[in-house]
C-alpha cells in the first residue's frame, strides 16, 4: 500500500498548493491532515453492490428538467441515462464517431422539405415512459411548448426557429402551456401549427430555412415531456424517464441520488444506449481531492469515476500514481478569445488588429493557465469537434511572430499604441493576461490591463464599454457541433447590438457583408458546401483580426481501476462519456 500512501501525500500537498494559490479544489478537505487519515476527508468510504458504478461531482446539479437544462456536460449524462431526444450523437471513443448524428426517439435524422423550412421526424415504435405509456408526438410538442414559457425559459432554439409570431420585444406570441393564456384557443393554435402531429409523425414548421435542424433537435430543450408529470416550479429535480435508467426515490440537491434500471425501457427501440452498470450511485458535494482519495483507497472507489475535470493542481499527482487510477482527456467546450473593439480609435485599424494577433503568445497564456493539460493554443472559435474546423490563419507558431507584428504596426504608422484590455480577474487569469501583455509589449504596444471584477459580461456588453476599453477577453462554446451556434451568435450585429450595448458582439463587428455571408452559410442545404461557407466566414474574421483566439479548454477525467470504457466526448463539451462507462465486476 506504499504507492497509495505516496499518492495521498501528494494529494494533500496539491491541496495545500491549490489553496495557497487561491485555486478552488472543492469540498471541506483539511489539507494539513495526514494523507490517508479518514479525518482528512469530508466523505465516507465508497461501498455498494457489484456492478454498481459510483459517479462523483462537486455539483450542484441545478436541474434535471430538460427544458431548463443549459449545461452541455449535464445534457450528456441525462441523455445517456434517462432522457432521449429526437436525434443524438453516438457514444464513441474517437472524435469522428462522436460527430455522428443519428436518430434516437426518431427513426432517422429527419426529412426536410425543399427549402428546409419544415422538418418531419417519425417516432420509433416501442419507446415508453417509465410508467409504460408510449412517448408520443404530443409529448414532443408539449416539451417544445414548455421551452417557450417564462417559467421554464430555455436556450432559445424554439423561440428562434419555430414559425410563431414574435412581439416587438422579441418574445414569442405563444406564452407557453400554462394558465388561461397558454391554454386559450389562440395559444393552442399557435403551438399546434408550429409543431404538427400525425400519428407517430411530428413536423416542425420553421420561420426560416434551417438545414441543421436535425442537430437542433438533439438538444434537451426540444426533448419530449409528459404533460401529466409537469410540476412546473416544483419539478426542478423531477425525473420521468424514457431511457435505460430511472431515479430511485428523490434527488437530494448537493447530496445526489441513485439511478436504477428502468424496467419499461426496451433495448430493441434504442440503437444508441447499451447500459453497463446495474446501478449508478451519483454523489454530489465531493471535491476532486476527496474523489481521488476514495478511488485510490481501493474497494468501492475502484468502481468510481469523477464527473468533474481534474483541477490543474491534481493532474501530476494523479498521472504519476503507479496504480489504481486511470485518466482520459478531451477538448473542452470553451475557447478563450479576444474581441478587438471596432469602435476604438486604435483597434478600428485592421493592421493594428492583425499586429496584435501576430504578437499574441498563446503558449505563454496556456502555460500561465496551468499548461496543456488544462488548455491548448487555439487558432479559431471553431474547434476540432465542429464540422467546419479548418487550418490555422495567421499561424506563426504558438508564441507568435514579433517581427511580423512589428512590421504591421510600422505599416499602420503606429509606433506605440496604447491598448486597454478588459478581462475577468482571477489568480490564473491575472497571470495569463500578464503573459500576453509581455508578448504584446515586445513589439511596441503599450498595454493597460483592466480587470473587471463585478458582473463581467454585463459590464463589457454595456453601452459605456465601447468608450472604456479597446479589447475584450471572452470565451464561448457551441451548443451542438455547428459553426451556426458560434459565429452568428457572436458577430451578427442584428441580434446583438442595440442602444443598450453590444450584446455578445463585444467588439461591435457590424458588417452587412459578414451578415450576408453568415445568412448564406446558415441556409446552405448541401453539407459540404455549408461547411466550406462557414470556413470562409471564419477565415475572413481571423484574417482581418476581428477576433483573436487564445486557448481551447482541455478536460481530464479520472476513474478507479475497475471502471471500463473510460472516454471523454468532445462533441458534448469534453464531458465524461457515461454512455460507454461500465465496471468490470
Amino acid at each position: 500500500m506504499s504507492h497509495v500512501r505516496a499518492l495521498l501525500t501528494a494529494l494533500a500537498a496539491a491541496a495545500v498548493a491549490a489553496a495557497s494559490a487561491g485555486c478552488e479544489v472543492g469540498g471541506d478537505t483539511d489539507p494539513t491532515a495526514e494523507a490517508g487519515d479518514p479525518a482528512g476527508s469530508s466523505t465516507t468510504a465508497l461501498s455498494g453492490p457489484q456492478r454498481q458504478l459510483t459517479v462523483l461531482a462537486q455539483g450542484p446539479v441545478l436541474t434535471w428538467d430538460p427544458q431548463r437544462m443549459t449545461s452541455r456536460q449535464q445534457a450528456l449524462f441525462a441523455g445517456r441515462t434517462y432522457l432521449r431526444t429526437l436525434t443524438t450523437y453516438r457514444p464513441a471513443t474517437d472524435l469522428a464517431g462522436q460527430k455522428e448524428l443519428v436518430g434516437d426517439l426518431a427513426t432517422d435524422t429527419g426529412k426536410p422539405n425543399k427549402d428546409a423550412t419544415s422538418w418531419t421526424f417519425t417516432l420509433r415504435e416501442g419507446v415508453t415512459w417509465q410508467d409504460g405509456s408510449a412517448v408520443t408526438c404530443e409529448d414532443v410538442r408539449y416539451g417544445v411548448a414548455r421551452s417557450l414559457a417564462t417559467e421554464t425559459a430555455s436556450t432559445g432554439y424554439a423561440l428562434t426557429y419555430l414559425d410563431i409570431p414574435k412581439k416587438p420585444d422579441g418574445s414569442s406570441e405563444y406564452p407557453g402551456p400554462y394558465g388561461k393564456a397558454g391554454q386559450s384557443e389562440k395559444a393552442t393554435k399557435l403551438i399546434e401549427d408550429a409543431v404538427r402531429c400525425d400519428g407517430r409523425k411530428v413536423t416542425f414548421r420553421l420561420s426560416e430555412p434551417v438545414p441543421t435542424f436535425a442537430a437542433v433537435v438533439s438538444t434537451t430543450e426540444l426533448a419530449p415531456y409528459k404533460e401529466a408529470q409537469d410540476e412546473r416550479d416544483d419539478g426542478v429535480y423531477s425525473v420521468f424517464s424514457n431511457g435505460p435508467y430511472q431515479l430511485e426515490g428523490q434527488w437530494v440537491p448537493s447530496q445526489g441520488g441513485t439511478w436504477v434500471p428502468n424496467p419499461r425501457w426496451d433495448a430493441e427501440s434504442d440503437e444508441v444506449r447499451d447500459p453497463g452498470p446495474e446501478r449508478i450511485d451519483h454523489r454530489e458535494g465531493v471535491s476532486a481531492v476527496d474523489a481521488v482519495r476514495l478511488m485510490a483507497e481501493g474497494e468501492g472507489g475502484s468502481r468510481a469515476a469523477l464527473l468533474d475535470p481534474l483541477p490543474a493542481g491534481l493532474l501530476d499527482p494523479v498521472r504519476e500514481s503507479p496504480a489504481r487510477l486511470q485518466t482520459v482527456a478531451a477538448d473542452g467546450q470553451l475557447v478563450d478569445y479576444l474581441a478587438p473593439n471596432m469602435r476604438s480609435e486604435v483597434m478600428k485599424e485592421q493592421e493594428v488588429r492583425v499586429a496584435l494577433a501576430l504578437a499574441t503568445d498563446r503558449q505563454a497564456y496556456v502555460e500561465a493557465l496551468g499548461g496543456e493539460a488544462v488548455s491548448t493554443p487555439a487558432w479559431s472559435l471553431i474547434g476540432a469537434s465542429l464540422p467546419s474546423a479548418h487550418e490555422a490563419v495567421l499561424d506563426r507558431g504558438p508564441s507568435g511572430d514579433p517581427d511580423a507584428a512589428a512590421e504591421r504596426l510600422k505599416k499602420a504608422k503606429k509606433t506605440s499604441p496604447t491598448v486597454r484590455v478588459a478581462y475577468r480577474p482571477g489568480e490564473r487569469a491575472d497571470a495569463a493576461m500578464k503573459a500576453l501583455e509581455a508578448g504584446w509589449e515586445r513589439v511596441g504596444f503599450e498595454i493597460e490591463l483592466k480587470p473587471v471584477g463585478d458582473d463581467y459580461f454585463a459590464t463589457i456588453s454595456g453601452a459605456d464599454a465601447a468608450e472604456d476599453y479597446d479589447v475584450f477577453w471572452s470565451s464561448w462554446g457551441p451548443d451542438y457541433p455547428s459553426a451556426a451556434t458560434v459565429l452568428p451568435l457572436l458577430f451578427d450585429d442584428r441580434i446583438n447590438i442595440s442602444d443598450a450595448g453590444s450584446g455578445r458582439d463585444y467588439g461591435y463587428v457590424a458588417s452587412k457583408n459578414l451578415n450576408r455571408d453568415m445568412d448564406a452559410a446558415a441556409a446552405e442545404r448541401d453539407e459540404d458546401k455549408r461547411m466550406t461557407r462557414w470556413q470562409e466566414v471564419d477565415q475572413g474574421l481571423l484574417e482581418t483580426g476581428r477576433y483573436i483566439p487564445l486557448a481551447q479548454q482541455r478536460n481530464t477525467f479520472v476513474a478507479g481501476s475497475e471502471v471500463t470504457g473510460l472516454a471523454a466526448n468532445a462533441v458534448f463539451g469534453g464531458a465524461l462519456e457515461t454512455g460507454l462507462v461500465g465496471v468490470s465486476r
